[in-house]
């Protein structure tokens, strides 16, 4: 599937550098604490690049975000995409590379964290702009599968989120479940987007269906799932 995640990030990308060409920078973001339109496609073109690099070193590296000047703004995020996605395309999905993701470590990541990372970033912009856009439920369904396989994880081996019970079961549309937390006593479900967009603090619990208690639901949805 990794052609159609890069089918994805290049439609998403597109509509990024659509919506941030010859508009106010300075709007707020609200789904992104403290952070201005600029500041959310400074992040994303920076984000681009430090994967590009990760790949061509196969290695983990640190990842800095210096400015850039408003005027380069959306030639510099289309550029940093761009030679992203030439790399992308042009490797083999199953070669191993370095990912921070779990064993096995395959090329195939980083084109669906790219594509998942945009897809998020695209629906901060544009509800910063009153026009928040659904995300597709295809890719919004893999979203929430890799919150579970990806981030939750890796936020408990690092210590950035707490277990959770009593836990909730989440439910997608297409019938895949996946547990947040253990001793399961509740459950959610929705649209595939709302989901995704709860899970990553963007959507408040109470859009979701809720069979259990609520309280309890809330607390773990609380927890910092993602980083």
């Amino acid at each position: 599937m990794a052609h159609e995640f890069l089918d994805f990030f290049e439609r998403d990308v597109a509509s990024f550098a659509e919506l941030i060409a010859g508009v106010d920078l300075n709007v707020a973001v609200p789904s992104c604490p403290n952070w201005q339109l600029r500041d959310l496609a400074v992040h994303l073109g920076h984000v681009y690049r430090w994967a590009q690099s990760c790949i061509e070193e196969n290695a983990p590296l640190e990842r800095v975000e210096p400015p850039v000047p408003d005027s380069l703004l959306v030639e510099w995020f289309k550029e940093g995409a761009s030679d992203l996605t030439a790399l992308l395309r042009n490797s083999d999905p199953q070669a191993e590379i370095w990912t921070f993701g779990p064993h096995p470590r395959m090329m195939s990541f980083w084109s669906r964290r790219q594509a998942q990372e945009t897809s998020v970033h695209l629906w901060d912009a544009r509800a910063a702009h009153g026009r928040p856009v659904p995300i597709s439920e295809e890719l919004a369904a893999d979203g929430v599968a890799e919150v579970f396989e990806v981030f939750i994880p890796r936020q408990l081996k690092r210590g950035g989120m707490n277990a959770i019970s009593p836990g909730v079961r989440i439910v997608l549309p297409d019938g895949r479940t996946f547990d947040l937390g253990t001793n399961v006593t509740n459950q959610v479900s929705g649209t595939a987007g709302n989901l995704l967009l709860t899970l990553w603090h963007r959507n408040p619990v109470e859009s979701l269906n809720i069979d259990g208690i609520a309280g309890e639901v809330k607390a773990a949805f609380a927890q910092a799932l993602t980083p």
